[in-house]
């Protein structure tokens, strides 16, 4: 590596050393990922799915790890053989393609160990994580049990809390309702109060409709008689 090369890798190592995490930050997790479920309960069943796809993670990492490891030290056996091959060499070529198969081969090990490394920092972020997931689930849990995900009034809260936030939302940005969105809530328990909100609603709009088709024919029929 030139001198230039080497100045710049010192002064970028040096900066990169307030390197963001390669996770998502607390914040994220707790008000983007946790903190949208609209109940406690759904906010437990999400932290149970995201410390079992971290789980499945940290076991991943840990084989690769292993196999990583295995790699390394064949890469050392393979080095002491080069060493010895090369010191029973006399052929001044046969000897120079042996010191270049060494140094490729330092290369590679160099490259796996950085992997290595790659790999116990990925761990690290995503045992953070699953800290993070664990305290939340266990706090959340102090305010009330954990209910089975087919539990009936667990769902319907949820579904309650879900689709009404949605509902909304819309009318407050003035958005039309979406049919599929509207197809879920009247699918609905019929004891449900956003199904029944939806279909007041729907009715009233019909109700407004029709008056306004009757408008519309009256006016049609008058300029007929006045003609």
């Amino acid at each position: 590596m030139s001198n230039k090369n080497s100045v710049l890798f010192d002064e970028i190592n040096a900066v990169l050393k307030y390197e963001p995490c390669q996770r998502h930050s607390y914040f994220q997790l707790k008000y983007f990922l946790i903190g949208k479920e609209p109940t406690n309960q759904s906010k437990m069943w999400q932290c149970l799915r995201e410390l079992k796809s971290r789980k499945d993670s940290l076991e991943a990492l840990d084989l690769e790890s292993e196999d990583s490891k295995d790699k390394l030290e064949l890469l050392d056996i393979t080095l002491e053989r080069l060493r010895i091959k090369l010191e029973m060499i006399e052929d001044n070529l046969s000897k120079r393609e042996m010191q270049i198969q060494i140094k490729q081969t330092y290369r590679q090990k160099a490259s796996l160990e950085a992997n290595v490394l790659q790999l116990v920092e990925r761990k690290n972020w995503i045992e953070e994580e699953s800290r993070f997931f664990l305290e939340t689930f266990k706090n959340i849990l102090k305010t009330e049990p954990l209910k089975n995900f087919d539990d009936l009034d667990s769902q319907k809260e949820y579904w309650e809390e879900k689709l009404t936030n949605k509902l909304n939302l819309k009318m407050l940005t003035n958005n039309q309702l979406d049919t599929e969105m509207v197809e879920t809530i009247v699918a609905l328990p019929d004891d449900m109060p956003i199904k029944k909100q939806i279909l007041n609603t729907l009715n009233l709009r019909h109700v407004s409709l029709m008056k306004q088709l009757q408008d519309t024919a009256n006016q049609i029929e008058s300029k007929k008689e006045e003609n």
